[in-house]
């Protein structure tokens, strides 16, 4: 048994698609997530697990479950990936409670499921993208990459594993001046990044990322491949 584990055992979920699951945790409050799993999940094949984490906002039920739906799901179907969306404990990602309850989840999972823990990616939405960024940056050991979409930090702090990251110039909220310096920075530090521009109305046009997604799964392959 892994060390971050959720006081709750997972319902007993082998079949096909996407679920929405509820559980408790220590403190007996409740913790709320969405499990997308492919075909033969209960396989011995191993299989990546996309960790999705979803936009601000006061949180609803299984509040994430979007974007598996329209965004990550499709974009990542190819690689038969299991996909998680937590719903947030009320605050921003990088609170204690909320990365407390993701490498919980995350190493529950692991321990029920044929995952790849060499192929473990932390993606998200707005909220989520600085959640992803945040997780990269402190967490490399967890993760081999991470996907952060029309959000980036204002600051400056290192990343070492690959990034490929989207955003929209028409953004309200986050400059796309900001993704360019950010990734020439990494750039020229080493890392493996990507940058893709898309065409939205603006940040919270969150469908007209769905195309451009597409090309994260050849990346992805290259990356566990060892080709990147």
């Amino acid at each position: 048994m892994s060390a971050h584990t959720l006081d709750v055992s997972l319902p007993p979920i082998t079949a096909a698609g996407l679920h929405d699951i509820e559980g408790h945790r220590r403190s007996g409050s409740p913790c709320r997530f969405s499990l997308s799993l492919p075909e033969k999940a209960s396989n011995p094949a191993r299989h990546p697990l996309i960790l999705v984490l979803h936009y601000g906002g006061q949180p609803t039920r299984y509040y994430g479950r979007p974007l598996i739906e329209q965004l990550f799901g499709p974009a990542l179907h190819g690689l038969s990936p299991i996909l998680v969306a937590p719903e947030s404990l009320g605050g921003r990602w990088h609170e204690a409670e909320n990365e407390s309850f993701v490498l919980a989840l995350l190493d529950t999972l692991i321990d029920a499921y044929p995952i790849d823990p060499r192929q473990v990616i932390v993606a998200g939405y707005s909220m989520g993208a600085l959640g992803s960024w945040y997780l990269a940056r402190h967490y490399p050991e967890r993760f081999a990459a991470a996907i952060p979409v029309a959000g980036v930090p204002a600051d400056s702090e290192p990343v070492t594993i690959p990034i490929y990251t989207f955003a929209t110039p028409n953004d309200e909220i986050f400059a796309i001046a900001r993704f360019e310096e950010l990734c020439a920075e990494l750039t020229q530090a080493g890392v493996a990044i990507r940058f893709e521009r898309v065409s939205a109305q603006g940040h919270y046009d969150v469908g007209a990322f769905a195309a451009p997604l597409q090309a994260v799964e050849p990346w992805l392959r290259a990356l566990f491949e060892g080709s990147l």
